[in-house]
């Protein structure tokens, strides 16, 4: 059954006082304004607002039969929140998945007409890190088959939409490979880094992929990303261990969904850090560093 359409009023009533109360201007953010700080300088993973385990948001933990999200204070040389998905975590309800998420709700800057920047850095360790490094139920990364190894997902909204909507999260950083799609298969042709991006019309959206570089376990990628949310002129630029040069840079490019009237439009998004993938067999970890998230380059090369 179609859900009901929601009425608008009372969300943009709510994006106002999300604004409001966070004392920011969703026109004009001047300044080096820093919305989301997560540098793990708590020696713990306690920043992130939620932190699923693959058995519900905020339930269970690293004993639990689900997942694992560990804190470390030093693998290679700086502080991560190590993610390892298991054959029964499942943080979504997605059908044939695995997944664990540290993840944060909406805010005020994941709607238009924001522009932000977004800095991290994300490892995808062999069996040598994780023999120096890793903890209980912590494994090698060994990628599924096709597009399905998500690691940083501006998540679309979760409000009713039409039943003939194609939507997925609007930014989504994976690693992908060309192998046909099989599950419990470990992909090994062409594996990669990759970005997806969409938006537009939500029942035939816009959608583009960015094929990054092969593949490097146990490097550190340097990752910013510089959003606006449009869902028709948007921006998109992703660097990828040079911060001098856009590894990829659309300025005019859809990033958020519009919707049919008496839906919400445009969509906004919610931040999250997942270890999602097809269903398999065999654990797997990604450790991610600290993460900020701010309205300037400047905000989130100086944020740690």
């Amino acid at each position: 059954m179609r859900a009901k359409p929601i009425l608008l009023l009372p969300l943009l009533f709510s994006v106002a006082n999300v604004i409001a109360c966070n004392g920011l201007n969703a026109s004009k953010t001047s300044g080096n304004i820093v919305f989301l700080n997560r540098d793990l300088s708590t020696g713990d993973l306690s920043q992130w607002t939620h932190q699923d385990y693959g058995l519900g948001t905020d339930v269970g933990g690293n004993t639990r039969g689900g997942g694992y999200l560990w804190y470390h204070p030093n693998v290679a040389g700086r502080r991560v929140a190590g993610m390892t998905v298991t054959p029964t975590a499942h943080a979504s309800p997605a059908a044939n998945s695995d997944s664990v998420f540290l993840w944060e709700p909406g805010q005020s800057w994941n709607y238009q007409p924001y522009q932000i920047w977004l800095r991290t850095s994300v490892m995808f360790p062999s069996a040598a890190t994780i023999s120096s490094s890793g903890l209980s139920g912590e494994a090698p990364f060994a990628p599924t088959t096709g597009e399905w190894n998500w690691f940083l997902v501006f998540h679309n909204d979760s409000n009713p939409m039409p039943g003939c909507a194609k939507e997925y999260g609007n930014i989504s950083l994976d690693v992908k490979t060309d192998d046909p799609v099989a599950s419990g298969v470990i992909g090994t042709n062409n594996v990669r880094i990759a970005l997806r991006i969409m938006g537009g019309n939500d029942c035939s959206p816009n959608i583009v992929w960015v094929n990054g570089p092969p593949l490097q376990w146990d490097h550190w990628y340097e990752m910013l990303l510089h959003i606006k949310w449009d869902p028709k002129r948007g921006i998109v630029e992703w660097y990828l261990d040079n911060f001098s040069a856009p590894y990829y840079s659309n300025l005019k490019i859809p990033t958020l969904f519009t919707r049919p009237k008496g839906y919400v439009s445009p969509s906004y998004t919610t931040l999250t850090l997942p270890n999602y993938r097809l269903h398999a067999p065999w654990n797997s970890t990604i450790y991610v560093g600290p993460l900020v998230v701010g309205s300037t380059r400047s905000s989130v090369l100086n944020g740690f």
